[in-house]
């Protein structure tokens, strides 16, 4: 489990904590899948094997959280109890385990309402008059006069 794959990406690379926490995130995996793999017969596999297949499902496993990975393991061996999962197959259920996003709206900063100045109400006054028509303006009870 020491020899992790190379990162696609040459410009990035982990800090030591990242790859410490990579490489025992990938060392659970194995011991889950060891723990899962061992629900079925087989035959007496070497250590060799066995870290090789816990390395392949952990390749495959290695972006999934933890629990995600439990639950799709568990349902796996409720509803195919007479079969071996493949890492494709606990991907798949471990996804679905998985809360979805949800999007999340931000509320509109609300603008600020000012009453408009006199010489702003001069001006839209000047306006209305000029394109020659009467500004109306309401009485203290709210009806325009």
């Amino acid at each position: 489990m020491n020899d992790l794959p190379a990162n696609q990406n040459a410009a990035w690379t982990p800090s030591s904590p990242e790859r410490a926490a990579r490489a025992d995130h990938r060392e659970w995996i194995g011991g889950r899948v060891v723990t899962l793999l061992s629900h079925y017969w087989r035959d007496d596999d070497d250590d060799a094997l066995t870290a090789a297949i816990a390395a392949d499902w952990a390749d495959v496993l290695e972006g999934l959280p933890q629990e995600a990975i439990r639950k799709a393991c568990i349902q796996y061996q409720r509803e195919e109890p007479r079969r071996k999962p493949t890492p494709g197959a606990i991907y798949a259920l471990a996804r679905e385990a998985m809360p979805r996003p949800s999007l999340v709206r931000q509320p509109e900063p609300e603008q600020e309402r000012r009453e408009p100045t006199d010489e702003e109400r001069a001006r839209v006054a000047e306006y209305v008059r000029q394109a020659g028509y009467a500004t109306r303006r309401a009485n203290p009870e709210g009806d325009i006069a």
